[in-house]
C-alpha cells in the first residue's frame, strides 16, 4: 500500500483527471475522420521497406491483396499524402495511377467486378513528418554521451489515428481489418520489432539484416508498427495461458527493467479471467522509445511506450509505468481484437482500457484504492460538464468522457447487471465480434441477446446523452405507529433535449447508533422519488447514506449535521463515504472538530483521508495538532508525507522536519521540501543545496529545481548545466522542466534560443507547445526579442525549418 500514489499516477497518465492533470497515454482519433465508402476489401498487406535514416527517407514496396465488393469498380483510391510512387501494378501488370495531395488514384484497364480477387503493388519513396519518426540520425551527438542521457538512433512509428498513410500507401481507416506482413532491411547493428510472429532474421552481404514479421489474425491498419533501435530483450510468459511476453529495453537500463516491466504477466492472467477468453494474439511485446509523442500506443502484439517511463526502484515510488502498461495491454482486446468502427465509438476502446486497470489494481491494492480512482473519474466528468454536456458516444466528447467517464459508466453497467451477468454478456460481445469492428449498439445488443435484458434506457442516458444527475437528498425520521425513515430524492439538474432525468437502481442505507444498519435498493427516476425504510425496532438514526460506495456517477447535495458527519466519518463501511463526511467537516470551526480530526488521522490508513485531515489542521495553532504533523512527516505512505510538506511552513520548529525530508526516499517529497526551504529559509540555501546535490529525480525534475535555486547564488557557475537540460540531448519532459526554470530565472541566451527553436520544430506537440509558449514569453521583452531575431538570422535554418518555425506560431 505504500506505493499507491505511484500506481495512481501511472493509471491517471492515460487520462485527464480532476486530481492529476497529465497527458493521455493513447492518441484519441481525429473526430473529423469517418469511414469511407469501400470499393474493395483489402485482406492482406505485405510491406517490404528499407530506410536512409539520415535523410528521413522511406523506400518501400507494398502489396495489397483484395476482393472487389462493389458491382463495378473503375478506380481505387489509396491514402498516401506526399508519397512518391515509382511503380504501380495490378496483378503484376502495369497500372495507371495519378498522385493527388491526399494520396493515389489507380485506374485498371478494365473494370473490376464483384467478388474478383486481385493484388495491387506500389514501389514508392517518401520523406514523411508524421507516422514514422527518425530519432537522432540528424544529430552529430546521437548514440554518444553517457549511458542514460543521449540522443539515440531510432526509428519508430505512431499510426493512430490515420498517420500510417504518411509512409505506406494504404486504405488507412479503422473500419477495415487485414493481415499484415512486414519485411525490414536495416543495419545489422540494430534490432527491429514489428507486429506478430518473427518468422526469420536473415543476414545480408552488405552489413544489413532482413527482419520478417507476420500476423496470423487481422487487425486495423493504424495498428501496424515498427520499432528499430539497440535493445536487449527480457522474455517471460504468463502463468496460465503461457502467452510469451517480451520486454525490449536499452541494454544499459538493466536496473530499470524489473520496476518498469513488472506485473505484465499477471495482467495477462487477469484479463483472461475478466473476459473469459484467452489472450487473442500470438505474443505480447513492449518496446521503449525516445521522444515518443504520447505515453504509449497499443499496437497489435507490440506496444510502444516512451522511455521516460523507464524507472529504477527509487523513481518507481513517485512515477511508474504500471497503469499505462495495463491500459495498453487491455487494448489488445478492446481496440485491437475488436476495433471501433467510427470515431463515435472510440469510448469502446479507451473506456474499457481505463476500467480494467482500475479493477486490476483493486485486486492488488484493495477496495479503498479502487474507490479513490472512481472518485477521480467522477470529478473529471463533472468538471467537463461545467463546460459542455457532450455524450460519451460522440467523436468530439473529449478526453474526460472517452476515458474516465466511460470507465465509470462501465462500472455502473456491472453494478446494474451484477458481476456474473456482466461477464457473460461481455464475453458474448467479444466472441461475436472477434477480430472485427464494433459500434456502441453492438455492446447493448450483445447483452440483450445473451441475457434477455433490455438496456436501451441505460445506454440512452449514460452514453448517447450527456450530463450527470444532481441528486438533492433529505430524510425524515417518521415516528408514527409504524416508525420508518422517509428519504426524498430530487433530481435538480437542468432538464432539456440533451440531459433528462436519470433512472437508476440506488441503495439507501440507514445507520443506527447501536452500530446496526438497514439497506434497501429502489429505483430512482423522474423529478422526485420517495423511499420509506422501515424502522421496526424504533432505533435512533446515526446517519443515512444515499448510494453508499458512490456506485453512481452524480453530484450530491445532502445536508447533514455535525453529529451525523462525525458518525459517518468514523462508522461508514466505505472509505469514500468516510472521506465525503470528512470533506464536509471543512465548514465547521476547528475547535469543534479538532479532536475528531486527530482521531480520524490515527485510525485511518488510506492516504486521502490522512491528507485531508492535514489540510484541515494546517492553520491550527493548538499544540494537540502538532503530533499529527510529526507523524505525517514520517508516514509510510508517500502521499501523506507530501501532504505534510504541502500543509506546513518551513519555519521555526518545523525546519528540522523539512531538513529530514531532504533525505526522503521519494524524490517528489525532496523536491517539495527543497522548494519550500529555498523560498522560506534562503539564508541557509547553501546547506539545503549541499544536502541534495547529485540527486536527479524523475526526468531530471529534482536536479532542475536544484539548479534553479543554485542559480540564485551563483548563476555563472550553474546556468550552463540548466540550459543543457533544455537541449535535444534530453527527452521532452526534462526539456519542458528546463524551459519552466529558465522562465523563472528570466534567462535567455543563444543556446536557449537554439534549444527552444529546435523544440518548436518538433512533431511532438507536448514539446513544441511549451517551447513556443516559452519563446513567446521571452519575445515580450525587447532585448531578448532582438537577440532571438539575430540568432535566427545567423543560424542557417533551411527553408523547411523556417516554415516549421513559422507554422509553430513564431514569427521572426
Amino acid at each position: 500500500m505504500k506505493q499507491i500514489a505511484s500506481f495512481a499516477f501511472a493509471l491517471l497518465s492515460c487520462s485527464v483527471y480532476a486530481q492529476t492533470l497529465t497527458t493521455n497515454a493513447c492518441y484519441v482519433r481525429d473526430p473529423n475522420a469517418s469511414p469511407r465508402e469501400h470499393t474493395i476489401d483489402i485482406e492482406r498487406q505485405k510491406l517490404e521497406v528499407a530506410f536512409e535514416p539520415a535523410k528521413g527517407l522511406v523506400k518501400g514496396k507494398v502489396t495489397h491483396s483484395f476482393t472487389v465488393i462493389q458491382q463495378r469498380v473503375d478506380s481505387v483510391f489509396f491514402d498516401g499524402p506526399g508519397i512518391r510512387i515509382k511503380e504501380s501494378t495490378l496483378d503484376a501488370k502495369p497500372l495507371r495511377f495519378k498522385t493527388v495531395e491526399d494520396g493515389i488514384w489507380v485506374y485498371p484497364e478494365t473494370s473490376l467486378r464483384w467478388d474478383e480477387k486481385h493484388f495491387i503493388t506500389f514501389v514508392y519513396e517518401c520523406n514523411p513528418r508524421r507516422g514514422i519518426y527518425f530519432i537522432g540520425w540528424f544529430d552529430e551527438k546521437s548514440d554518444k554521451g553517457d549511458a542514460f542521457n543521449r540522443v539515440r538512433n531510432q526509428i519508430w512509428t505512431q499510426g493512430q489515428g490515420i498517420d500510417n498513410r504518411n509512409w505506406i500507401p494504404s486504405y488507412d481507416t479503422p473500419n477495415d481489418k487485414l493481415l499484415t506482413e512486414v519485411l525490414v532491411k536495416f543495419d545489422a547493428a540494430y534490432q527491429v520489432l514489428s507486429n506478430g510472429t518473427q518468422l526469420e532474421v536473415k543476414d545480408n552481404k552488405d552489413g544489413t539484416k532482413t527482419w520478417h514479421y507476420s500476423m496470423t489474425r487481422p487487425h486495423a491498419s493504424y495498428l501496424l508498427m515498427l520499432g528499430i533501435g539497440k535493445y536487449a530483450v527480457k522474455s517471460t510468459q504468463s502463468s496460465k495461458s503461457k502467452t510469451p511476453v517480451h520486454f525490449w529495453y536499452y541494454p544499459e537500463f538493466k536496473e530499470k527493467v524489473e520496476p518498469t516491466s513488472m506485473l505484465t504477466e499477471q495482467m495477462v492472467d487477469f484479463m483472461e479471467g475478466e473476459t473469459g477468453m484467452k489472450y487473442p494474439w500470438e505474443s505480447y511485446s513492449q518496446v521503449m522509445v525516445q521522444d515518443f509523442l504520447y505515453g504509449a500506443m497499443e499496437n497489435t502484439t507490440a506496444t510502444i511506450f516512451g522511455d521516460f517511463f523507464g524507472v529504477d526502484k527509487r523513481q518507481f515510488i513517485d512515477k511508474n509505468y504500471l497503469g499505462v502498461n495495463c491500459h495498453e495491454f487491455v487494448h489488445q482486446w478492446f481496440g485491437d481484437f475488436i476495433t471501433a468502427r467510427t470515431p463515435n465509438d472510440t469510448w469502446l476502446q479507451e473506456s474499457y482500457a481505463t476500467y480494467y486497470p482500475k479493477k486490476f489494481f483493486r485486486k492488488l491494492y484493495g477496495q479503498e484504492y479502487y474507490e479513490w480512482q472512481k472518485r477521480g473519474e467522477q470529478n473529471a466528468a463533472l468538471d467537463a460538464s461545467k463546460k459542455d454536456r457532450l455524450a460519451v458516444a460522440y467523436s468530439g466528447s473529449g478526453t474526460a468522457r472517452v476515458y474516465p467517464k466511460g470507465s465509470f459508466v462501465i462500472g455502473m453497467l456491472n453494478y446494474v447487471l451484477g458481476e456474473e451477468q456482466y461477464k457473460r454478456g461481455l464475453n458474448h460481445y467479444l466472441t461475436t465480434h472477434a477480430y472485427g469492428n464494433v459500434q456502441t449498439n453492438d455492446l447493448m445488443i450483445a447483452f440483450h441477446d445473451k441475457l434477455g435484458i433490455t438496456l436501451d434506457w441505460f445506454f440512452d442516458e449514460w452514453l448517447y446523452r450527456g450530463g450527470e444527475p444532481h441528486y438533492e437528498v433529505s430524510y425524515l425520521d417518521v415516528k408514527n405507529e409504524k416508525r420508518f425513515t422517509q428519504v426524498t430524492v430530487k433530481q435538480i439538474h437542468a432538464i432539456d433535449d440533451v440531459v433528462g432525468y436519470f433512472k437508476m437502481p440506488v441503495v439507501f442505507e440507514v445507520n443506527y447508533t447501536d452500530g446496526s444498519k438497514q439497506n434497501v435498493k429502489e429505483w430512482v427516476q423522474g423529478y422526485s422519488t420517495t423511499v420509506n425504510i422501515p424502522n421496526e425496532n424504533g432505533k435512533q438514526i446515526a446517519f443515512v447514506l444515499f448510494d453508499p460506495g458512490n456506485e453512481i456517477m452524480r453530484q450530491l447535495t445532502f445536508k447533514k449535521s455535525f453529529e451525523e458527519l462525525s458518525a459517518q466519518v468514523t462508522k461508514a463501511a466505505h472509505m469514500i463515504d468516510r472521506y465525503d463526511a470528512l470533506v464536509a467537516l471543512k465548514d465547521f470551526p476547528i475547535e469543534k472538530k479538532r479532536a475528531l480530526l486527530i482521531d480520524v488521522y490515527n485510525k485511518e490508513t488510506f492516504h486521502a483521508l490522512r491528507s485531508e485531515v492535514l489540510s484541515q489542521l494546517a492553520k491550527d495553532r493548538d499544540g494537540l495538532s502538532k503530533p499529527v504533523f510529526v507523524k505525517a512527516f514520517s508516514d509510510t505512505d508517500v502521499n501523506v508525507r507530501q501532504a505534510a510538506v504541502s500543509n506546513t511552513d518551513a519555519e521555526g520548529e518545523w525546519v528540522v522536519y523539512f531538513e529530514k525530508a531532504l533525505t526522503d526516499s521519494s524524490y517528489n517529497v525532496i523536491k517539495a521540501a527543497l522548494t519550500k526551504l529555498g523560498d522560506q529559509q534562503p539564508a541557509q540555501l547553501s546547506k539545503w543545496l549541499q544536502l541534495t546535490d547529485n540527486l536527479y529525480g524523475h526526468n531530471h525534475d529534482l536536479r532542475i529545481k536544484w539548479l534553479e535555486l543554485a542559480c540564485r547564488q551563483n548563476k555563472v557557475k550553474y546556468i550552463d548545466e540548466l540550459v543543457g537540460y533544455s537541449s535535444r540531448l534530453f527527452e521532452f519532459r526534462t526539456r519542458n522542466g528546463a524551459f519552466t526554470a529558465l522562465k523563472l530565472l528570466n534567462h535567455f541566451d543563444d543556446n536557449v534560443a537554439a534549444n527552444l527553436l529546435n523544440a518548436a520544430m518538433s512533431p511532438n506537440g507536448r514539446l513544441k507547445g511549451p517551447a513556443v509558449e516559452t519563446l513567446q514569453y521571452f519575445m515580450q521583452q525587447y532585448a531578448y526579442l532582438a537577440q532571438l531575431k539575430l540568432y535566427y538570422k545567423n543560424a542557417g535554418f533551411s527553408a523547411e525549418q523556417k516554415e516549421l518555425i513559422t507554422k509553430s506560431g513564431i514569427t521572426l
